[in-house]
């Protein structure tokens, strides 16, 4: 950090003028920092405490929807039961997911949720709905609580898409914030499949516009050289705390409902800086408004021991802005104008969708991957956490363009280890598929943590709202896919498939990155006519 600071103090080149002259946008966030008190480094790192919180809203049905086992007790509650058992005494030796009856053709159970009590050291509502036996499609419809909450993200982001560059991205993260706080309160009074789908559904929505708007804010609150570093933060947090307290959450928390209620509380608590923090003049600036623009910049200047004074420069971004309308018209607009703009975000949306599909599939699978559930999911965020760590010097050191093409091709090794059946310890579970996903999450959850960055700095200020809503919609497609991948594709084919067609994608992912541009020494670029122009003369080099 000191170094950094010498590295500003040392440049030569001072671009603000006491008395008149332009400024860019760029030049201001870096004068602020370098003048930055605690004050200023609180507000950036709060506003990535929202990544400690929404793992226990996303993970809950993980842990609120456990399986009773065939060593599990149960005992009859019904008159019905007790009736059945009597003339089967046999049956109460059995799992009642065995005791199975043929109705109209189609197989259901005999003795259902309403018939029997299990001995359980958690409620679930996979009991309470019947999703806890494979039966017809009780596993499909289990799964797709998992799934739809991808299906509300993939929604939310579509709306993010218009309002993070209309409205703004500290509005928006507002309207994320309590429509999650309201939705996952609901789950308390749950007691119904559908309504619990529903749920699901706008937790997704509003989950991903409250973190997606903290992180785009976040990004342009920060001089290039310590955005590596404040995402490998917002990852670490994720990884090192989300995970654990969502795990925690589950374990200790007997009741499926309550862990809603503790999950409500957690993300209120951990999303208060909503309320505190300061718009982006990034934004303003797109929308053309230069007295918001530099009063948001004076909002930004009280926290540190700067004496910029904005009123008597002319901010250069601005004369940009001026020559377009800021609308989601115009978006589609300079995606047609400029080619270069447009394939970059495909190639960013198909990056996305396969690091979703990957992540959550292993993060929605540790039960059906390893051994233990818990020690699956802790496991996991240690994994994350060492992910998140290592990233950011990998990131300093040779770049975001060679980091991702380093880390998918490593992943993709690792797939294809795992499909040797190897077991590593007799009868212990644990095989080589195992300690090859273990490795396979670490350098997906590094390339999550990368793409998070690269995409804030390739896509310009005009459109970075909408290059986040749209990538980030690829990969909850992805995360939709995600779940099925270990819990229903893996029984019904050889390993080989999922884990081939995962290392295969990730070959694709690692050219992908080859043809995108090298971001962390160029400025952050405004408009789509500044994204042909850097690239231009870029050079593909390894």
């Amino acid at each position: 950090m000191e170094k950094l600071d010498q590295e500003y103090e040392s440049t030569e080149v001072h671009s603000f003028l006491p008395d008149g002259g332009t400024v860019s946008t760029d030049d201001v966030i870096e004068e602020l920092f370098r003048n930055r008190t605690w004050k200023y480094t609180a507000l950036v790192l709060s506003l990535m405490v929202n990544w400690f919180a929404a793992p226990s809203v996303v993970y809950i049905t993980a842990f609120a929807g456990i399986n009773p086992t065939e060593e599990t007790k149960w005992t009859c509650m019904s008159e019905r039961c007790r009736n059945i058992t009597a003339s089967n005494s046999s049956l109460l030796l059995k799992f009642p997911c065995e005791i199975t009856e043929e109705v109209e053709g189609k197989t259901e159970l005999v003795l259902k949720s309403s018939d029997i009590k299990w001995e359980m050291a958690h409620s679930s509502f996979a009991v309470e709905f019947d999703l806890n036996c494979n039966i017809g499609s009780t596993k499909e419809r289990k799964t797709l609580l998992s799934s739809i909450f991808f299906a509300g993200a993939l929604t939310g982001l579509f709306l993010g898409s218009f309002i993070y560059d209309q409205i703004g991205r500290k509005k928006s993260a507002w309207i994320g914030y309590v429509s999650c706080v309201l939705v996952t309160l609901l789950g308390t009074f749950c007691h119904d499949y559908y309504f619990l789908l529903v749920i699901r559904f706008f937790q997704g929505i509003s989950t991903f516009i409250c973190s997606t708007a903290l992180y785009i804010l976040t990004v342009e609150l920060l001089p290039a050289k310590y955005r590596n570093y404040v995402t490998s933060w917002s990852m670490f947090l994720w990884a090192s705390g989300g995970i654990p307290i969502a795990t925690g959450v589950g374990y200790f928390v007997k009741d499926w409902n309550y862990m809603f209620l503790a999950s409500s509380i957690i993300y209120i608590i951990f999303n208060l800086q909503v309320i505190i923090c300061i718009e982006s003049p990034r934004y303003f600036l797109i929308k053309g408004d230069a007295k918001s623009a530099k009063m948001s910049i004076k909002a930004l200047a009280a926290l540190t021991k700067s004496n910029l004074d904005v009123d008597k420069v002319e901010l250069e971004d601005l004369e940009k802005s001026r020559a377009r309308e800021q609308s989601f018209w115009q978006q589609l607009v300079d995606l047609c104008s400029y080619p270069v703009l447009l394939v970059e975000t495909l190639l960013q949306m198909f990056m996305w969708f396969f690091i979703g599909m990957s992540y959550y599939g292993f993060n929605f699978g540790w039960g059906a991957i390893l051994p233990d559930r818990y020690l699956g999911y802790l496991m996991g965020a240690v994994g994350e956490a060492i992910a998140y760590v290592t990233v950011a010097p990998l990131i300093a050191l040779i770049g975001r363009r060679r980091s991702m093409m380093l880390l998918f091709v490593l992943s993709a090794v690792f797939y294809l280890i795992g499909i040797a059946n190897v077991e590593l310890k007799e009868n212990s579970k644990w095989t080589l598929e195992s300690v090859s996903c273990l490795f396979g999450i670490v350098f997906i959850s590094a390339c999550f943590s990368t793409v998070y960055l690269w995409t804030a700095e390739l896509a310009p200020t005009s459109h970075r709202g909408f290059v986040f809503s749209v990538s980030s919609s690829a990969a909850r497609i992805g995360s939709f896919l995600g779940p099925y991948i270990f819990q229903n594709l893996k029984p019904i084919t050889h390993k080989a498939v999922p884990l081939g067609g995962l290392a295969f994608l990730a070959v694709v992912c690692a050219f992908a990155s080859f043809i995108l541009v090298e971001t962390g020494d160029k400025e952050i670029a405004l408009t789509g006519e500044d994204v042909a122009t850097r690239r231009k003369h870029y050079k593909y080099r390894l």
